[in-house]
């Protein structure tokens, strides 16, 4: 397995030492898998599993897998936590990124930094512990609103002009655009929980039209080309067309 992205941002150069670590703990992953009956038994070392993560994110057996990790977590939080936030780099990177550029009064070290105590806030809460499903989702969702939330008042603090856009966009937000967030929200919720929306392509969704993200971010966290992100944008869209006119 290779020791991730090649830049050298603090976010890197963290993940390389936790593989670091990593590369001295198959003992102790040996014993946790060991010592379990889900589906951690299937991957011989944490370098196996983390492979399989990466390449599944958005499949329901990485899904199961991640909350078979957050159960072990009781036993052996630090292993679990190292693999967690290895396994949730390129989320971490994307986001980290994509704060730096709107919010350029801040350090990328700060944000980097803000980001692992996010993340590991978010894995240690009670809310994830009780969740039996969409873990993947969950985690992410929940890292990337809290740390664009944390940029928001940091720019509201320390950026030049951004409390009067703050209030500006509020008052953008009228009834009728109120209004049509919620019928929004409603008929996504439907299209999920009848299983006509796969979680990658809500994810997706949201990543791009809600959390402002690029193809170029998505296709670089994901290992894919950007026209790979663009084709599968078109195809949703296409297909949440097709689902409003049967509903």
């Amino acid at each position: 397995m290779t020791a991730g992205p090649t830049c050298r941002c603090l976010l890197c150069r963290i993940e390389k030492e936790l593989l670091r670590e990593l590369a001295t703990a198959t003992p102790e992953y040996e014993t946790l898998a060991g010592t379990t009956s889900n589906g951690l038994r299937a991957f011989a070392s944490p370098f196996h599993l983390l492979s399989h993560l990466k390449a599944n994110q958005a499949d329901s057996s990485a899904d199961d897998l991640y909350r078979d990790l957050i159960a072990a977590r009781a036993t052996h939080p630090q292993l679990v936590e190292t693999l967690m936030i290895v396994a949730f780099v390129p989320v971490l990177h994307g986001t980290v990124r994509r704060i730096a550029k709107q919010q350029t009064h801040l350090a990328r070290a700060d944000i980097i930094q803000q980001a692992i105590s996010v993340f590991l806030e978010v894995l240690r809460s009670e809310q994830l512990q009780a969740r039996r499903s969409h873990v993947v989702y969950a985690i992410s969702r929940s890292v990337k609103r809290q740390l664009f939330e944390w940029a928001g008042r940091e720019g509201i603090v320390h950026g030049p002009g951004r409390k009067d856009k703050l209030k500006a966009a509020v008052h953008l937000m009228d009834d009728e655009s109120m209004e049509r967030h919620a019928l929004l929200r409603h008929f996504l919720h439907h299209c999920v929980s009848r299983s006509l929306l796969g979680n990658a392509e809500l994810d997706l969704l949201i990543q791009i039209k809600l959390d402002g993200n690029t193809g170029e971010e998505i296709a670089e966290s994901n290992e894919i080309t950007s026209n790979a992100v663009r084709q599968r944008m078109k195809r949703l869209l296409a297909k949440l067309r097709r689902l409003a006119g049967n509903g």
